[in-house]
């Protein structure tokens, strides 16, 4: 990489809890020096990220909030582009912009959406983020396309972040994240055990040649628009995080858990075990060789895992 991105982290939250204990969440991931809460946007047991993520910048000075990521076939893209322009306006330019293309079958079976193959919904999502960047301009907005068709309306309130909040892309294969790498500002790259339901791809996809695949992608589409990985930021959702002196049992429950072998597990960039001087080389070399500098820690071990982010947080 030709550009080495200081280390930053942030956290991944989804359970339901009450006003009071969520702002406390916020201030409290805050004050260990993490650098985004992020809320993920699902039909399951969960806060709604967008009213979540306002509260939370509420709560909070400088912690920035974001969608990790919206489905982007639960919302009309006036709607989303709002909901985003609003969140960035109160939380006074914090915001970051997750678009995924949706990829949990029990997401459309619970609101009745129908869950159409994978390039469907990926054209979808190409064209929703177009009608948004031009909503989020300001200027009436007049499109007709294959999936939607918007008229006279101007995007209000303007984002505080122009021309846009840094627009983030979960993506885990081919066609998702060479498009990442067209638009995106921030690429969160999933692990391939995720991506099933948007193709299917074996598990070495997630392992060290398999990340050399993923940035390939990226790369390619970056080029084809005039763009290099150096314009990108990489990020990694952490699946699982564990600071502990007995890393071989966590990773035999989660290559249990993901349906991989130990060896996948271990190998695999989106997993981190170990003790705190272990995990901080091992992101400190995953970021020299693949440019990963943006970690997304799990809610449940972001105390477990603060003396890491204290140790290597900006270097």
């Amino acid at each position: 990489m030709a550009i080495k991105r200081a280390i930053r982290f942030g956290v991944a939250a989804h359970a339901v809890l009450d006003g009071g204990s969520w702002r406390t969440l916020a201030r409290k991931v805050e004050d260990q020096g993490y650098g985004t809460l992020l809320l993920p946007d699902h039909t399951n047991p969960q806060l709604a990220p967008v009213p979540g993520l306002v509260a939370a910048a509420a709560a909070t000075t400088t912690l920035r909030v974001g969608t990790q990521v919206l489905c982007n076939d639960l919302r009309n893209p006036v709607i989303a582009a709002k909901e985003i322009a609003t969140l960035d306006l109160l939380s006074e330019g914090r915001a970051d912009w997750g678009m995924g293309a949706g990829w949990l079958p029990s997401d459309y079976e619970g609101s009745g959406v129908r869950f159409d193959p994978p390039g469907i919904r990926i054209s979808r999502l190409k064209e929703s983020i177009g009608v948004m960047k031009a909503l989020f301009a300001g200027e009436p907005v007049d499109h007709d396309g294959e999936h939607y068709s918007v008229h006279g309306v101007s995007g209000t309130p303007k984002p505080v972040q122009r021309p846009h909040p840094p627009l983030l892309i979960g993506a885990a294969q081919r066609r998702m994240l060479r498009y990442a790498g067209t638009v995106a500002d921030i690429v969160s790259i999933s692990p391939a055990w995720e991506s099933r339901q948007i193709g299917p791809y074996p598990p070495s996809v997630t392992v060290e040649e398999g990340m050399d695949r993923q940035l390939g992608w990226i790369s390619e589409g970056a080029a084809s628009k005039g763009r290099s990985l150096d314009d990108l930021e990489l990020s990694l959702v952490v699946i699982p995080a564990s600071v502990t002196d007995d890393p071989d049992r966590v990773l035999d429950q989660a290559a249990v858990a993901n349906g991989v072998t130990t060896d996948e597990a271990r190998r695999s960039a989106h997993i981190l075990v170990g003790s705190v001087e272990q995990i901080a080389d091992t992101i400190l070399e995953r970021r020299d060789r693949w440019g990963l500098s943006n970690w997304v820690i799990p809610v449940e071990a972001a105390d477990a895992f603060a003396p890491v982010v204290a140790r290597i947080s900006g270097t």
